[in-house]
């Protein structure tokens, strides 16, 4: 079973940076938190679950209503009660895959405008086009590791997109 982990991490495992933004970018719109974490740095796939479990202890001081009007900006049908079973990665799905959210991104395009690479780090500048003609530029962290390049500094995008739905 072990070898099979390390056969499948091998196979996401990205050569380029270029090919590890593709990377993140495609478990991103495919909704998938794990796919999503393992395309992160070690460090960066923590502090996005970190910033989602202090999200979610936020969200278990919320009354039913509160979270029935949370739940209803992510356009999900959830029972208040049912926060006490969730984890950090289940606040991480429902951000990237609820059907608003999901939509959105499906929607979106991105494009790589440059790589500045050394040796074991670089910086990815990236331009996403979401719907209604809004553009933003970020400038991506990507660090080569044993197992390919993974991106990471997506904590404040996390934690701004958290801002927003609260």
């Amino acid at each position: 079973m072990l070898q099979g982990i390390i056969l499948t991490l091998t196979l996401l495992s990205a050569n380029t940076p270029e090919e590890a933004i593709l990377d993140t970018w495609s478990a991103i719109q495919d909704g998938s938190p794990h796919i999503l974490l393992s395309t992160l740095t070690p460090a960066c796939s923590e502090n996005v679950l970190q910033i989602c479990n202090e999200y979610l202890d936020e969200m278990k001081t919320l009354t039913p209503l509160e979270l029935g009007e949370l739940f209803a900006s992510f356009r999900l049908e959830a029972a208040p009660n049912e926060i006490e079973f969730w984890n950090s990665t289940a606040v991480l799905e429902i951000l990237i895959s609820s059907p608003e959210h999901h939509h959105t991104i499906n929607r979106s395009t991105m494009t790589i405008d440059s790589i500045h690479s050394s040796q074991s780090t670089a910086r990815a500048f990236v331009t996403i086009n979401l719907p209604y003609d809004f553009t933003t530029t970020l400038e991506i962290p990507l660090t080569a590791s044993p197992l390919g390049w993974q991106t990471g500094g997506l904590e404040s995008i996390v934690e701004t997109i958290l801002d927003i739905s609260n």
